[in-house]
């Protein structure tokens, strides 16, 4: 299926820069973690608190990728002297480092959204896309999602490629959504349709951009 009629904006996120080893690292921590929940209640909150106040001082320390992959090289000794009983420091680590890489892709995705906007308003383009993931060629097995938005106003659509209940069609799908013109931040908004044909999915974009009338 087309997209409209600029050309994609931002960097795609997730993912830049961290290896697969250093993410299958923090999501297991998260995994580990987890079970707390109905093993030992008390705990979870300790680590969950543990976690939070080391995700403080990552938040004021790792204002990149890079400064977080340093930090992470530090393990448990990250804690200094957080430790909860019970609870590897290096799993609470992780779980902080996870949650930081999370906040930084989203800036990251942000910021992209931002850049793609102001190039498009200054090419005088009503609509450009702000993001993509994925390659629609090779959906539905591997998910696609776009975001196309209305320069001026930041009124968004986000179009996804999936499977349908069979596993075996693609489903093409429009969503509403808002970009805050200040932050880059996107809203999700009402679902606006599904369709089987990739050609009516189109023209059911094209309508939704032209707006009332």
């Amino acid at each position: 299926m087309a997209s409209s009629d600029a050309g994609p904006g931002g960097p795609p996120p997730p993912e830049p820069g961290v290896p697969p080893a250093v993410l299958r690292s923090w999501d297991e921590a998260e995994a580990r973690l987890f079970p707390l929940v109905m093993a030992q209640p008390e705990l979870y909150q300790q680590a969950l608190g543990a976690i939070g106040r080391l995700l403080g001082r990552l938040r004021e320390t790792c204002r990149d990728l890079p400064a977080l992959l340093a930090a992470h090289e530090r393990g448990g000794d990250l804690l200094a002297g957080d430790e909860v009983p019970g609870v590897r420091p290096g799993l609470i680590a992780a779980a902080a480092c996870a949650t930081r890489y999370r906040e930084l892709v989203a800036e990251l995705a942000a910021a992209g959204r931002l850049e793609a906007l102001a190039r498009a308003r200054a090419q005088g383009v009503p609509w450009t896309v702000v993001e993509e993931n994925g390659q629609p060629e090779r959906a539905p097995y591997v998910p696609y999602h776009r975001v196309e938005a209305e320069t001026g106003t930041g009124r968004a659509v986000i179009v996804s490629i999936g499977p349908d209940e069979t596993l075996s069609r693609a489903v093409y799908r429009l969503d509403a959504g808002q970009i805050d013109l200040a932050s880059g931040a996107l809203r999700v908004g009402d679902p606006l349709g599904s369709y089987l044909d990739p050609d009516e999915c189109a023209a059911a974009l094209r309508r939704t951009q032209a707006g009332p009338g």
